[in-house]
């Protein structure tokens, strides 16, 4: 049918792709030129390209771009999938230091808060850079939804006596960190900031790693880098991509309005309420919480109403973009007791809004818009499953209600204008306060309501930053003359598989889309808007059939214009959302299930709603939907071919990138139409425009990325690449698919009896949608889909499948509902009613009706999960077809059975057209089940398949078997093989059909031509040994027995006379023949089961193995054992022009041979075999010493590694200088020790990290690099130094002047060595044992692990003329499966255990700390070192070494432990790991020993093996069946390859010859050896992760450690290395302090107002806070000039090669032992204020680092506050010994004093032999400073206080006063005596 054109113009004008449709072969432009120019004229290039078909054969030109037409939905096989379960996730912290904090003399420390956990490091102080290098660990057990919405929260507080102050912050979301790649951050710097102050920006950085790991997820161990030069601004703890300063901005979510919310109140106290009140009144009080990073924000309740209108914003200020992926909407019904939630919504961030550039990139919008909300069932009782549905954990199984809202982001421009935005909203906020925080009281409780989920953020609530709470206007557009109508029309074609509990009542199915069509909602339809005007409405909406500014212009009204005359009267009974009621009936075949007579009528249901016209949204989702799915399947086959390994995969998925390209293009022509078009109209929201743009543009990446995969060139490995980046490509395109802006919701079924809701199924509302474009379509429109129904609500273990539906939906606009039955499956017709909305058919009548026969050939099935306790089960099928059901028989004991039955279904009644049965019958379910004795079968899995039909008219073909996955919820359930057949009964009847052979019993097997085509096989099996099995049935494992079966038939092993003694097989090889299938797809599985022979011939099993495919044990010949000529080999021309234009004769010069082989350039040319290619490069090119191997180009698998080496190599030769100095300073004094070795080796790994920001484009360059950059004279010049260390190496340790030795160096692997070469398994495989029960829960395998088979398999065809060979082979003893197999006696092996260091170790104490020690298990021996635990560390040095002699088989499982030391109580496990020595000591990588990069006979670097170099080169050429090495002077001929090199030595001035350098050097390069080489294990450290059985599969740190193994009937190795921890080198620093300089002046005298300061400088080394010390005061410095000559004296304990100052004290007065820590050695000087009787005043403050500080400036007046910061020359005073000069103090930023210093650094011997005074005491005194005489303190000297300030001031004031003073006394006297003397004088005269 063609969709009519009238509708085309609402797809975004998609009328030019109409032409494209008939064009049938658009796949190939041969037009490049049109591919480019498409993006400026769409519409003349898609005319371009249906104009060019270009005719490429064997391209699938019919597939044209639109998914085929069929009638049913795809077929999908897993049946329900189990929902997710709360999982253990750990994250682990680890805080390093802080830089830059902000404050002054601060004591930070730094809290840690996720979620309701807080743990805080210890607290340093008086410091603004602590350092604290503290690990913490959290554990989760959570869904993983609410797990990754935690928010991480880094607080730096200042800690004082009472209270502390919060300096800064930092938060991120636990998604953000899952999402980095190995889900972590290293190294990396938090930045701090103040969210209640946002102007003040940076308040300084927090270094730390984060990461978090779910099981299974193994962290990588990452490398503490700690310069003081590292850039921070470069390493911030940002996801990459996000800029490095973010500004902040306002997220304004505004809530305006809900309507649908479930009328009645779920909460227990509204139950009794309506008990009161009656029904009448809708008791729930809405209100919206929005939380977002740790802010909560909510709306006002309003009451009583189920629509309620709130018109608020809730503002939230964060940085952007903000590291917190989702936002969190939820509705909640507030209530007298606790409040309840109704739904919740998450915004994923990154869905609405893009990150990229410039104008591309759009900030985060949202709406306005309808956000549906799901959750429990409307009217379901209060119980647990519902809290969790409603608050977002787990899929909704009801609509309930939806809101409508809007996201808009204002980024704030800078401080101060934010400042004031900000402070004109407070008012407002406090006005609101009393009913925000009124009820903020309350809503922790809600979240209490929420049970064990408490969602997200309510464990946020009580703490969060509330958010500000504003009006906003409400929005403009909610017109209800929007709202156009929606018919939902659905047919059910069959119902089956209905359970027997609800099948006795009478059951029907509800159709409900939102709240319409839900006939158990009390409230009806009215709940969706006002009552009033609902009717009238609706009939608006259908007056009008199209709002014009959808559609551009108003199409034609002919279509609806018969609604018009009949509306009134049809409306109200439009909606029939139910099927009638109707009792179920029992299946045929056996009595599980019921099904629904619906044979001969359909019923139908139509469901009329009214929602806003934004199917444009739909539309788009299901154009990308369809490219989607398009390219899915194009690269899924493709994939599939490429698994059978087919050559078409590579041209198939070409196509499908072709394909996907095209559809694309179309897309973006559509979408650009669109938005053109679209410019002007008002009811695209901002979101929509940015999506159009946003998927046009992500589009056009993603085509660049198809085209430069499609024109890859073929690499090794490519297809594979291809596949992956493909898959990539894939999951793009969905991300783009899923629409954030809802609009219709989604649609519910519901299986209802008896009127309760009983099942339910979910389909989403835009699968169903229709367009009349056929690409806009859904992908469920008009087909028949297969729903099961499941019950709503916790899961029970096993099938919850109540009914399997058969429906047809059509879902769209009414006008667009004459299209519904267009694609109704033949031979149907509406049986009532018409064809369009207003008169919808009530069912659909079957015109013709047709009897067929199933047969389903039940072969066999693979993989079954464990259902009994012996491991295994007892299944059998049961076949579920329409009104069937039959069942197999039972096989007992097995997970591979092979059934081989037919069970028939007759008398089947079809309706409809035969070709569409034909074509697209209905599916059948086969479920497999664990048949019990006891109770009820238990469920293994389900599938479903489609049967190939056969009608009467067609001759009859057999079917052929296929495998159907079986899924058991989400996991897998193996594979079953069968056939279905669905036979047509002729009129004849049935005896036409082809005759099924039956056997006695009734059973059916199956037919020959049906079963596969068998030939002969053998399979000869290794039997090694078994290890580690644990006891069965209380008993231990005595005398096991091993049984191969596959394909019916078993081979048996030798018994183990005494498994104890001895658990490896007597005999060690056997065979047998099989009959397997021809077709390798086939082959059924091979199981390996163990059994134990007990007393009286009793056997028990002790568990199985089952291989499922037996691919891997093909038979390839060994490549024959060549004169190794014949491997291909490039020309060796090809390497000269690096070294010299043709091949000269041997130079000596350079150090390289060219030997040629004539033979070998006329062989190479004709080969072309992958294999040998790997190494064969750069076979001819020889070298001498210590230079890496001539480069080749990088080849695959081995070569990067050695190319790596090289260039290790030639760096550590170019940098010598520099080492030379820091060697010479730190370690002059220390001998060379395996540490150098240790130190050496790290930092060769770090520079080889730090060298290129590009590692995989370093290492293809790395041969060159090395070859430019090193140049042959360095080469040449290098092997002269060697030849010094060589000779030394001989034995002479003269005292050697010139430039120190390069140091040998060993390679850290930061995994396991298993993970680096493999698990040693190329000589006998392992396979793990199992019984029990397989659980849901993964964790379950540790419990049913109870051992392992130690053995190999190889499988090959027999022809005829081989099964004569091989009678006699057998005789013969010669199998090919044991070729190259060590001997299998019993091993006496000398072991030693190094254990160098463990990091990051589970915490084990209640302090966050542990003490670990370790134990050391190998069989019975156990070594247990408890004695040396290491207190309080969590990254404990251990330099252990441990020797035990062992005998393989019995003792070959090595277990090192690392346990917790408690002084009470039994110590805690923290951690093992197990290896398997047994794996290493005879794989060929000879994993026993490590060959060191150097040969030397003794010192640091001593030769550790039992062979010299020599001897283990002759011997592996002897084990791999090669000829000796020839040693010659100057070269070594192995397998006809010469390697040159130097052998000649001079000792003692006597040349010595020695081969053992250059046969090392070749033992290093085995693999380039042809066919027999591989690589060496070179000399290691491996990092093993430990594991605790407590806390399966999550890391609980690494141990670094290696294993060497040596036979002890070889010599004796010499003494094992003593890697014991380097003891700290006590030092001693003395600093004389001698002058300051404009120190500020903090006080001013009372009287005087006079400026001064009483100075005194304080100093300590960090970390030694215990041992601060003060100079004396220098009182009233009225310049700030202080002078002290006062000496500080500082011990402390240091290591060199590390850096770091040890310091070993107690934590508290409890501790019992010291703890260590490691710190840089960093010295903090400050200058303070004395104050008598106040608290002294911080003046400033200079933190030098010991190692690199910048030189002190010659005089105060040079000395500048920027000396700290400008890249002046850093000293360290471990070189220079002594440093004077002048330091400045700084307090935040300023410059507030200068300090004269000197320093001198002393090692402790020095300092016994040459002691001093601290202060100015004895010995080597200090002179008293000469201070002047003001120095002084008034309260000490009050008369000198007097003289200082006031006499030498007020001298003259004084003395006239006293004059003064005198003369008024004088005077004042003499009037008071003259009267007396007058008088007197009077009296008497």
């Amino acid at each position: 049918m063609e969709p009519k054109p009238r509708k085309a113009k609402t797809m975004f004008g998609l009328k030019v792709k109409k032409k494209k449709k008939h064009a049938n072969k658009d796949l190939v432009l041969a037009n490049k030129g049109a591919l480019e120019s498409e993006v400026e004229v769409p519409e003349e290039s898609l005319l371009l390209e249906g104009e060019n078909p270009d005719d490429e054969p064997g391209t699938s030109a019919v597939r044209t771009r639109i998914i085929p037409n069929t009638k049913r939905a795809k077929l999908k096989t897993r049946i329900q999938d189990s929902e997710g379960k709360p999982q253990s996730f750990q994250i682990a912290i680890n805080i390093t230091e802080a830089r830059q904090l902000v404050g002054e003399n601060i004591d930070p420390s730094v809290v840690i808060e996720i979620g309701d956990e807080k743990k805080q490091t210890s607290v340093k102080e008086g410091t603004n850079a602590p350092f604290y290098n503290e690990y913490f660990v959290f554990d989760f057990f959570a869904h993983k939804e609410v797990f990754f919405d935690k928010v991480i929260k880094l607080t730096v507080v200042h800690s004082k006596m009472l209270r502390s102050f919060c300096i800064g912050s930092f938060k991120l979301d636990v998604w953000t960190v899952y999402k980095q790649p190995g889900h972590q951050f290293m190294n990396k710097w938090a930045m701090l900031t103040n969210p209640c102050d946002i102007s003040t920006g940076v308040k300084g950085y927090v270094k730390c790693d984060i990461s978090v790991s779910a099981k299974g997820d193994a962290m990588q161990p990452g490398q503490k880098a700690s310069d003081a030069e590292e850039q921070i601004d470069k390493n911030l703890l940002i996801p990459e991509g996000f800029p490095s300063e973010r500004p902040w901005a306002r997220f304004c979510v505004k809530v305006y309005q809900a309507e649908g919310l479930p009328r009645n109140n779920s909460s227990i106290m509204a139950n009794v309420t309506k008990a009161f009140i009656g029904d009448n009144t809708a008791l729930i009080d809405p209100y919206v919480v929005v939380s977002f990073f740790k802010q909560v924000g909510r709306t006002s309740t309003q009451k009583s109403t189920a629509d309620p209108v709130w018109n608020e914003q809730i503002v939230f200020t964060e940085m952007f973009p903000p590291l917190c992926q989702r936002l969190k909407i939820q509705v909640w019904d507030e209530g007298s007791m606790s409040d309840v939630a109704i739904g919740t919504h998450y915004f994923d961030l990154r869905r609405i809004s893009n990150e990229q550039d410039g104008d591309k990139g759009f900030l985060p919008t949202f709406g306005p818009a309808w956000i549906n909300l799901y959750g429990s069932a409307r009217n379901f009782s209060l119980g647990d499953d519902t809290v969790e549905l409603n608050e977002g954990i787990g899929e909704g199984v009801s609509y309930r209600g939806r809101v409508y809202m809007e996201l808009a982001v204002e980024i704030l421009s800078g401080g101060t204008g934010s400042e004031s935005k900000l402070r004109i909203v407070k008012p407002l906020k406090d006005a609101k306060a009393g009913k925000a925080g009124g009820k903020d009281g309350k809503t922790p409780a809600g979240g209490g309501a929420g049970g064990a989920a408490g969602g997200a953020a309510d464990d946020d609530k009580g703490k969060a930053v509330a958010a500000e709470v504003l009006p906003v206007e409400s929005p403009p557009e909610l017109n209800p003359d929007d709202k156009e109508s929606f018919l939902l029309f659905g047919a059910l074609f069959e119902a089956t598989m209905i359970d027997r509990k609800i099948g006795d009542k009478p059951i029907s199915f509800e159709f409900s889309l939102g709240n319409y069509g839900n006939v158990l909602e009390p409230a009806g339809q009215s709940s969706l808007t006002a009552p009033s005007p609902a009717v009238s409405r609706r009939r608006r909406a259908l007056d009008v059939p199209d709002s014009s500014d959808m559609h551009g212009a108003s199409p034609p009204l002919s279509p609806s214009s018969p609604l018009l005359p009949r509306e009134p009267q049809d409306i109200p009974q439009v909606s029939k959302s139910t099927t009638p009621a109707e009792k179920p009936l029992i299946v045929e075949g056996n009595r599980y299930y019921m099904y629904l007579p619906l044979e001969k009528q359909k019923p139908c249901i139509n469901v009329l709603s009214h929602w806003e016209d934004r199917t444009y949204r739909l539309y788009n989702s299901n154009m990308l939907e369809n490219i989607a799915v398009l390219f899915e399947e194009g690269v899924a086959s493709a994939a599939e071919l490429h698994r059978k390994s087919d050559p078409g995969a590579e041209l198939m998925l070409k196509t499908s990138l072709k394909e996907f390209c095209m559809d694309a293009r179309s897309f973006i022509a559509a979408a650009e139409a669109k938005l053109k078009a679209e410019l002007k109209s008002t009811y695209l929201t901002q979101l929509d425009k940015k999506r159009l743009t946003m998927c046009k543009q992500e589009l056009e990446s993603m085509i660049g990325e198809a085209q430069s995969l499609e024109e890859r060139k073929r690499k090794a490995g490519g297809m594979k690449e291809m596949l992956q980046d493909a898959t990539k490509l894939t999951q793009k395109l969905r991300f783009l698919v899923v629409e954030p802006q809802h609009t219709v919701p989604d649609i519910f079924v519901w299986l209802l009896s008896n009127n309760k809701r009983v099942a339910y199924a979910r389909i989403r509302a835009r699968d169903l949608l229709f367009s009349s474009s056929t690409e806009a379509k859904g992908i469920h429109c008009g087909k028949i889909i297969t729903l099961f129904l499941k019950p709503p609500g916790k899961r029970v273990a096993g099938l919850s499948v109540q009914a399997k539906l058969d429906v047809y939906l059509w879902f769209g606009t009414c006008l667009d509902s004459i299209y519904m039955l267009d694609d109704l499956p033949a031979g149907f017709s509406p049986a009532a009613g018409g064809t369009d909305a207003s008169n919808p058919p009530k069912s659909l009548l079957g015109t013709e009706e047709h009897q067929f026969e199933l047969r389903c050939h039940m072969y066999q099935a693979r993989g079954l999960i464990a259902a009994d306790n012996s491991g295994l089960s007892d299944p059998f099928a049961r076949v579920t077809y329409l009104s069937h059901s039959q069942t197999t028989n039972v096989i007992s004991q097995t997970l591979s059975p092979t059934w081989n039955q037919s069970l028939p279904m007759s008398r089947l009644l079809l309706s409809g057209d035969l070709q569409y049965i034909q074509q697209e019958p209905p599916r059948i379910l086969i479920e497999v089940y664990d048949d019990d004795a006891l109770g009820k079968a238990e469920y293994l899995g389900a599938t479903v398949a489609v049967p190939e039909v056969r009608l009467a008219s067609d001759p009859y073909r057999p079917p052929t078997l296929q495998y159907s996955p079986l899924h058991c919820g989400s996991q897998s359930g193996g594979d079953l093989l069968a056939a279905f057949e669905l036979l047509q009964v002729p009129q004849s009847g049935e005896q036409n059909l082809p005759a099924l052979e039956e056997q006695e019993g009734g059973i059916y097997t199956v037919p020959d031509n049906i079963r596969p085509v068998l030939s002969t096989y053998r399979l000869e099996v290794l039997f090694w040994g078994l290890r580690e099995l644990k006891k069965v049935q209380f008993l231990s494992v005595d005398r096991p027995q091993v049984f191969i079966e596959c394909a019916g038939k078993t081979l048996r092993s030798s018994v183990i006379q005494k498994y104890k003694s001895n658990p490896n097989f007597t005999t060690l090889v056997d065979a047998i023949e099989l009959e397997l299938p021809e077709n390798e797809h086939l082959h059924p599985p091979l199981s390996i089961t163990v059994v134990d022979w007990r007393a009286f011939g009793r056997s028990t099993l002790v568990g199985n193995h089952i291989i499922n495919n037996l691919k891997a044990f093909k038979y390839t010949p060994p490549p024959a054992l060549p004169a190794p000529i014949q491997t291909h080999k490039p020309p060796m021309v090809t390497y000269t022009p690096a070294r010299a234009p043709t091949p000269e004769p041997p130079s000596t010069e350079g150090g390289f041979i060219f030997a040629s082989h004539p033979i070998e350039l006329s062989q190479h040319a004709g080969e072309t075999s992958s294999t040998v290619a790997l190494t064969k490069d750069q076979d001819f090119l020889i070298t001498v010493e210590d230079e890496p191997p001539p480069p080749a180009p990088p080849t695959p698998k081995p070569e990067p590694k050695k190319t790596k080496d090289g260039k290790m190599k030639t760096t550590r030769g170019r940098s010598t200088k520099r080492r030379k100095r820091t060697i010479a300073d730190e370690s002059a004094e220390s001998v060379i020790d395996w540490w150098s070795k240790y130190y050496a080796s790290v930092e060769k790994q770090a520079k080889q990290k730090d060298g290129s920001p590009f590692p995989q484009v370093f290492e293809k360059a790395l041969p060159y690099q090395s070859l430019l950059s090193a140049g042959i004279d360095s080469m040449v010049s290098s092997s002269v130094g060697d030849k010094k260390k060589k000779h030394k190496g001989k034995g002479v340790m003269e005292p050697k002047p010139g430039p120190l030795p390069k140091l040998a160096t060993l390679k850290l692997y930061n995994k396991e060595l298993e993970a680096e070469f493999g698990p040693f398994d190329d000589w006998v495989n392992t396979y793990e044992l199992f019984r029990g029960k397989a659980n849901e829960e993964d964790g379950a395998t540790d419990e049913r692990y109870v051992g392992k088979f130690k053995g190999r398999f190889c499988l090959y065809k027999l022809n005829e003329d081989e099964d004569e060979d091989w009678e006699e082979a057998a005789d013969t003893g010669y199998f090919r499966v044991n070729r190259g197999i060590p001997p299998n006696c019993p091993v006496q092996v000398l072991i030693r255990v190094y254990i160098v260091s463990a990091s990051n170790l589970h915490p084990a104490d209640p302090d966050g700390k542990a003490d670990p020690y370790i134990v050391v298990r190998l069989g019975k021996n156990e070594i247990k070192d408890r004695d040396n635990y290491i207190p309080k560390q969590l990254n404990p040095v251990f330099g252990r070494s441990f020797e035990i002699q062992a005998s393989f088989p019995r003792e070959s499982l090595l277990s090192v432990l690392i346990y917790d030391y408690d002084l009470v109580g039994g110590d805690d496990l923290i951690g093992e790991t197990r290896i398997d020595l047994e794996n290493r000591f005879y794989s060929r990588h000879r994993a026993t020993c490590g060959l060191p990069t150097e040969y030397s006979l003794d010192g640091y670097n001593a030769w550790r093996d039992c062979l010299k170099p020599s001897e283990l080169l002759s011997k592996l050429c002897r084990d791999n069946g090669l000829e000796d090495p020839q040693f010659r002077p100057g070269r070594i001929t192995v397998a006809d390859k010469v390697f040159t090199g130097k052998t000649v030595f001079m000792d003692e001035d006597e040349p010595v010859e020695s081969y053992e350098h250059l046969s090392l050097k070749i033992l290093h390069r085995w693999a380039e050896i042809p066919a027999v080489g591989c690589k060496l294990v070179p000399e290691h450290i491996e990092t093993r992760t430990l594991f605790n059985k407590a806390r399966p599969g999550l890391d609980q740190g690494q141990v670094q450690m290696w294993v060497d193994m040596f036979p002890l009937d070889l010599p004796h190795p010499g003494p094992s290395v003593d890697i014991s921890p380097r003891k700290p080198k006590g030092y001693e620093l003395r600093i004389i302090i001698w002058n300051t300089e404009d120190v500020i002046l903090e006080d001013s005298n009372f009287l005087t107002g006079q400026q001064s300061s009483d100075i005194y400088i304080k100093g300590w080394l960090k970390g030694l806070e215990d041992d601060r010390q003060e100079t004396d005061v220098h009182y009233n410095s009225l310049t700030g000039e202080g002078n002290f000559n006062w000496r500080f004296v500082f011990p402390f304990s240091y290591l060199p090669a590390e850096k770091v100052v040890v310091v070993r004290k107690r934590e508290s007065i409890f501790s019992l032992d010291k703890t260590e820590q490691k710190l840089p050695a960093i010295l903090i000087l400050q200058v303070w204020d004395f104050e008598t009787l106040s608290s002294d005043d911080f003046l400033g403050t200079v933190e030098l680092d010991l190692h690199g500080f910048p030189r002190g400036a010659k005089t105060a007046k040079s000395c500048k506050a920027d000396m700290l910061t400008d890249g002046t020359e850093k000293i360290s005073i471990f070189q220079q010994k002594r440093a004077r000069g002048w330091w400045p103090f700084g307090k935040s930023g300023e410059l507030t004093g200068k300090v004269e210093a000197e320093f001198h650094l002393v090692t402790a011997e020095e300092a016994e032999k040459n002691p001093v005074g601290r202060a100015r005491k004895e010995p080597e005194p200090l002179p008293k400073p000469n201070r002047p005489d003001t120095s002084f303190s008034w309260f000490v000297n009050p008369f000198k206080c007097f003289f200082h300030l006031v006499w030498r001031s007020y001298k003259k004031y004084i003395i006239i006063a006293l004059v003064v003073l005198i003369t008024m006394l004088f005077l004042a006297l003499l009037f008071y005596t003259l009267p007396g003397a007058i008088s007197q004088k009077i009296v008497n005269g």
